[in-house]
This record gives C-alpha cells, structure tokens and sequence, in this order.
C-alpha cells in the first residue's frame, strides 16, 4: 500500500478517534458512564487501528487489533507492557456497557479507565508524529486536552 493510501486509512480512525473523544466528554459530563465508557474504548480502538494502519497492517477485528499492537508496538518497547491487558479490560467492560444492564458502571469505573485510555491516545499520537505517514493531528489533540481536563466526581460505589 502506497503512503497516500496509509495516510488515507490513518485520517479515517484519527477522525472516529476524534469523535469518540468528545463523546466522551459529552457522555461523561451528562453522567451517561455506560456510554462514556463504550467511548473511551471506541477511541482506544481507532487510536490502536491508527497505529497499526501507520505500519500498513489492517486488524480483521477488535481481538486481532488488540494482537496486532502487542506485536508490533508493544513488544517493541515503544508502548508500555500492560497496554494489552488495559485494552482488554476496556473491552469487556464495554461489552458490560453495552449488553449487560445488571452490572453497575458508575463514574469510578469512568475515572479508572480514562486516565489509562487518554495516557494511550496521548502515547498513540506521539508515535504517529514520529511515524512515516504525516498526518494532521490537530483536532484530535484538542479533543485530548478538552477529555484530559474533565473533571468527574467520583460516585459512591454500588453493592
């Protein structure tokens, strides 16, 4: 695949990653936690997928992403050795989120997994702005820095 059809592949997830960010910060700041938290891991998935189409590889799904990063990044040494592990517990807490009406989410398991989920996007784009392929990643950083400065109190936890 030539650079112009990487950079093409790469702008797309960076535009989901984007959305997802301020979904994120709309989500969260109307305490809607079940769809903050399907959010942030929507934008841990494009931010993954971004890094990977970087590289010119296309995950055929959300596991193989997951297989795909641990490969390539983070046996590297280029993204931090639990990052599997954190998108592997975003991802099985959306699909609570999403499915699984009887298992409380609340603004603590918000808190817990935002500040996991911005450390990696903010990680992503700086191996994107040492990559390759040049990419515009402006509205995503303002994005970040909008999902890095929420405040969230944090809820009582449920029994």
């Amino acid at each position: 695949m030539d650079k112009a059809a990487l950079k093409h592949e790469v702008s797309n997830r960076l535009l989901l990653l984007d959305e997802e960010l301020r979904s994120f910060v709309a989500n969260a700041g109307a305490g809607l936690w079940r769809k903050a938290i399907a959010s942030l891991y929507y934008a841990s998935y494009n931010a993954t997928c971004a890094l990977l189409w970087s590289k010119g590889i296309r995950a055929e799904s959300h596991d193989g992403a997951q297989s795909m990063l641990s490969l390539h990044f983070v046996k590297s040494g280029a993204l931090p050795r639990d990052t599997a592990r954190n998108l592997n517990s975003l991802m099985a807490l959306r699909h609570a989120a999403d499915y699984k009406g009887d298992v409380p989410i609340d603004s603590g398991d918000v808190l817990e997994h935002s500040k996991w989920t911005l450390e990696f996007v903010g990680a992503a784009l700086l191996l994107l702005k040492t990559g390759a392929v040049a990419v515009d990643l402006k509205a995503v950083e303002e994005a970040l820095g909008k999902a890095s400065g929420l405040k969230i109190a944090p809820s009582p936890r449920r029994r």
